[in-house]
């Protein structure tokens, strides 16, 4: 059996599987709410302030988590010329929302990603072309995000890539939701081979890591499976996966946290020092 997530009412569906422990699948069931902003951190590390982009547009208990969490954390400061600076960065925020019983959700901060610290990326697309959504899946209606990461070489060319992470859009048995995972996986990682991006300048590293989400959406009975912002996103999270060439520092932490359409050279931008406690 397949079934297809989406909204916040599965949700609570899950949340009664869940309690009541009837359906083995729907404990792996997932919903959270990627937010973003801005964030300002002085040069001790302490955050200085921050704004949420589009606040009217997401729930009141987001912001007030937010307004709780985000002004303790502490990050390691900024150099600039051998001094302590301020820094300013955009920010995304995942926020996961976690059944209690059938009626109550715990929300926590469960991934965190910084963009440079002076709001220029230091590295841009050239050639990016989508990749062939695979017809079985589009047939099947199964959608998904591929948290994709790569490795560019001096001139911008993708030298190795890999699906870190696949969350489906679709709930079925393991085996099935596997070989799903495997073709978005596999459609993600082919378009990437003939990707470019910008060269690298000054004294950037011989190879870059990168890290973007690639979606799967299509149009169901006339309405698109795309999660606008503010609304919950109901998933099936899929493991993170080893990577041999990737360093050990990026294996986890903020990989489901980079926003659509978002480049994330890895190593870069804010340091958070404060553990997040919603994983």
């Amino acid at each position: 059996m397949k079934r297809w997530l989406t909204g916040f009412g599965c949700l609570l569906l899950s949340g009664v599987a869940l309690a009541a422990g009837s359906n083995e699948a729907y404990r792996h069931v997932q919903a959270s709410m990627l937010v973003s902003g801005d964030i300002e951190v002085a040069p001790d590390g302490s955050v200085m302030g921050y704004d949420l982009d589009h606040p009217s547009e997401i729930p009141m208990q987001v912001r007030h988590l937010l307004a709780k969490v985000v002004p303790a954390w502490k990050f390691e400061p900024v150099v600039v010329h051998g001094r302590p600076a301020i820094a300013k960065a955009s920010m995304s925020v995942r926020v996961l929302a976690t059944p209690m019983d059938k009626d109550t959700f715990r929300l926590a901060i469960a991934a965190v990603h910084f963009g440079e610290r002076d709001g220029k990326p230091a590295i841009k697309a050239v050639h990016e072309r989508r990749p062939i959504y695979p017809s079985e899946a589009m047939r099947e209606h199964v959608t998904g995000t591929v948290y994709l990461v790569a490795r560019l070489d001096a001139d911008g060319k993708v030298v190795d890539a890999a699906a870190q992470q696949v969350d489906l859009g679709t709930l079925s048995g393991s085996v099935q939701m596997k070989h799903w995972r495997d073709q978005l996986a596999r459609a993600s990682v082919r378009a990437a081979q003939s990707w470019l991006f910008s060269p690298a300048t000054g004294g950037a590293p011989a190879y870059r890591i990168i890290r973007l989400p690639v979606t799967f959406n299509i149009r169901v009975n006339g309405f698109s499976t795309r999660v606008h912002y503010g609304q919950w996103d109901v998933y099936v999270p899929g493991p993170v996966e080893w990577i041999p060439w990737l360093d050990k520092r990026f294996i986890t932490g903020g990989v489901d946290a980079v926003p659509d359409g978002a480049i994330d050279q890895m190593g870069r931008g804010l340091h958070l020092l404060t553990p997040l406690k919603g994983a």
